[in-house]
């Protein structure tokens, strides 16, 4: 079963896993070898995040099993948050996930999506502009 999982929360997530690595990027769409799955088996068998935001809703507890499997329907970030966030989810946190996933998506660096994604849509939690 789910953790609990806030939109504020999923959103702190994501700015704690950028600000660890605010140069990583990810493979595009197109080069990943999962394309925009959100979760993956690692060369172990263990469930990792795939995507910014599936490796926060994995250390924010989603179940990986529930998580893959909404994996192979979801068409945007917006429809993953709302199936897994249970409180507080609010228009603009909905719209600043799908800012950040388009160009994490487009192989930008992370730092440089949150930062995209906070110019569009100010008030999200901790934003820094």
């Amino acid at each position: 079963m789910s953790a609990v999982i806030t939109a504020t929360a999923l959103v702190e997530k994501v700015r704690e896993i950028v600000a660890a690595t605010p140069d990583a990027t990810t493979p595009t769409t197109v080069e990943h070898p999962h394309g925009d799955r959100y979760v993956v088996r690692d060369a172990d068998g263990r469930w990792q995040g795939s995507r910014l935001i599936g490796r926060a809703l994995l250390d924010l507890g989603a179940d990986p099993e529930l998580l893959a499997e909404h994996d192979a329907y979801a068409l945007s970030a917006a429809a993953t948050v709302m199936h897994f966030v249970r409180f507080g989810v609010w228009g603009q946190d909905l719209l600043w996930l799908n800012i950040v996933q388009s160009h994490e998506g487009k192989g930008r660096r992370w730092a440089d999506a949150l930062d995209v994604a906070d110019l569009r849509i100010r008030g999200v939690a901790g934003s820094r502009l």
